[in-house]
C-alpha cells in the first residue's frame, strides 16, 4: 500500500483518500516532524511536534515513534497534573 503522506523537495504531499481512519501518520520534513490523523467523520488533523527531545528521538529511531509519543502523552500528562 502507498504511503499516503509523502515528503518532496516542495514540501509534504498528503493524499487523505488512500488514508485508514483511526491511524496515525507521520513525515520528517526539514528537522520538523509532522504527525496526521484522519478520524471517523474523515476530518484530517495535522500536528506539529514542538519539542526538540522528542523530535531528536524520532529521527534517531523513527520505528519506535508510537512508543516516543506515548511516553511523551504521559509526560505531558504527568506535569499538567502536578
Amino acid at each position: 500500500m502507498e504511503n499516503p503522506v509523502i515528503t518532496t523537495s516542495n514540501g509534504i504531499k498528503l493524499n487523505p483518500e488512500k488514508m485508514v481512519k483511526e491511524e496515525l501518520y507521520y513525515c520528517i520534513y526539514e528537522d520538523r516532524v509532522f504527525l496526521f490523523f484522519k478520524d471517523k467523520e474523515d476530518v484530517l488533523h495535522c500536528y506539529e511536534v514542538s519539542d526538540i527531545d522528542t523530535i531528536n528521538k524520532i529521527k534517531e529511531s523513527p520505528d519506535n515513534i508510537d512508543e516516543i509519543l506515548n511516553n511523551l502523552a504521559k509526560d505531558h500528562s504527568t506535569n499538567i497534573a502536578d
